[in-house]
């Protein structure tokens, strides 16, 4: 996966973002609060210029009320591929404990409805 496939798949992602923020009525320094990070940030995530962690994505994704697969809409299947790769390389250096959370964290997000 080239650099230029990440650029894409996340700017998608943080226009996706951005879109269901809008549709809440929600600005972006109450999301920004929201999931914890700066609203400076969250606009930088939304414009494309910075690529979002997944637990990132995750919580903007519960903010919102949408499932996360919601933020892959305007993603080609082989983008979507490309981010899961992005996702594995991302895990591989983790230790059994963060492991063992990201587990944990992937079987509350299967929890919610959305």
């Amino acid at each position: 996966m080239t650099d230029t496939d990440k650029e894409v798949i996340f700017a998608k992602i943080g226009q996706r973002i951005k879109y269901y923020r809008k549709q809440s009525n929600m600005s972006q320094e109450k999301l920004a609060e929201k999931i914890g990070i700066s609203p400076k940030h969250l606009s930088r995530i939304e414009a494309g210029r910075h690529n979002p962690y997944f637990d990132t994505i995750m919580l903007a994704a519960k903010e919102l009320d949408v499932p996360i697969e919601a933020f892959l809409e305007d993603v080609s299947d082989n983008n979507i591929n490309s981010f899961l790769q992005i996702l594995k390389s991302d895990i591989s250096g983790m230790s059994r404990n963060q492991l063992e959370m990201l587990k944990k964290c992937v079987a509350m997000i299967k929890e919610f409805e959305f």
